[in-house]
């Protein structure tokens, strides 16, 4: 959720906060802060972790459970997301989409699972966080430059930054740069606005409920709505997220086969 106080003192109210007020012994200042009280991390960072975690270990249980077949309907059910991203990766990247399946498939289900948090009462969006949504465009552009190169060398992969006509290049070149660039930037500032959007909204409608329960003595949930509205914006933003991160990669495998 996201806090409504603004100015230095506000401060995000959510169930990780005892992060904050941990002290180091014999140091008498808290564990995440300065002695002035500044913040060293943001409120945002244990709450991504906190999902990481928390994947991690539902990866690991299940796929130890698994021998052969599925035994249960939530193995089955990540058996079916896995067949769903083998071939969603296969429709967009082509032959070479099963390599690039896991790291999709993981993009995906990280950033729908942050979205989420902050649909439970006590927790923040990490994706509502801009530091955070470009640590995870940052990541994907760097793969996507691995990826090219990988496919056709240094040298090869850098060619379709020249361009055609090659006489062009001086033009070409800076022309690439900016909408290599520009990738990144904008999977940043997409998903940090449409989710802070969601729960900014949400938070405003429980505060216009919290205000209207003053004058009527009856509780009316007007966030409900917002709150349906909030899960469908999660799935579609992270879908899209990893939709333009599974294009990228196929832009960069595509030059491969052609050059």
């Amino acid at each position: 959720m996201i806090h409504l106080a603004v100015g230095p003192g506000a401060h995000h109210a959510t169930w990780l906060n005892v992060f904050y007020d941990l002290n180091f012994p014999g140091l008498g200042h808290p564990l995440l802060r300065t002695a002035g009280g500044q913040e060293l991390v943001s409120p945002f960072v244990p709450n991504m972790l906190l999902v990481a975690v928390a994947l991690s270990v539902l990866a690991i249980v299940s796929g130890r459970a698994i021998k052969g077949l599925p035994q249960s309907r939530f193995q089955a059910a990540l058996t079916m997301a896995w067949q769903y991203f083998r071939n969603f990766s296969i429709q967009i990247i082509g032959e070479q989409g099963p390599r690039h399946a896991p790291l999709l498939g993981s993009l995906f289900i990280f950033i729908l699972a942050m979205n989420l948090l902050g649909l439970i009462p006590g927790f923040l969006s990490p994706t509502s966080n801009l530091s955070i949504t470009a640590a995870l465009a940052l990541f994907v552009f760097v793969a996507v430059q691995w990826y090219g190169v990988r496919e056709q060398g240094a040298w090869g992969y850098a060619k379709h930054f020249i361009g055609e006509p090659w006489w062009l290049f001086w033009l070409n070149i800076p022309i690439h740069i900016i909408g290599e660039l520009a990738r990144p930037l904008s999977l940043a500032v997409r998903l940090r606005g449409n989710i802070f959007g969601e729960d900014t909204a949400i938070v405003i409608f429980i505060a216009f409920g919290a205000a209207l329960f003053r004058a009527l003595p009856i509780p009316i949930p007007l966030q409900l709505p917002m709150l349906a509205f909030g899960v469908f914006g999660s799935v579609i933003q992270a879908l899209v997220f990893t939709v333009l991160s599974a294009v990228y990669i196929a832009g960069a495998v595509e030059h491969a086969e052609e050059h």
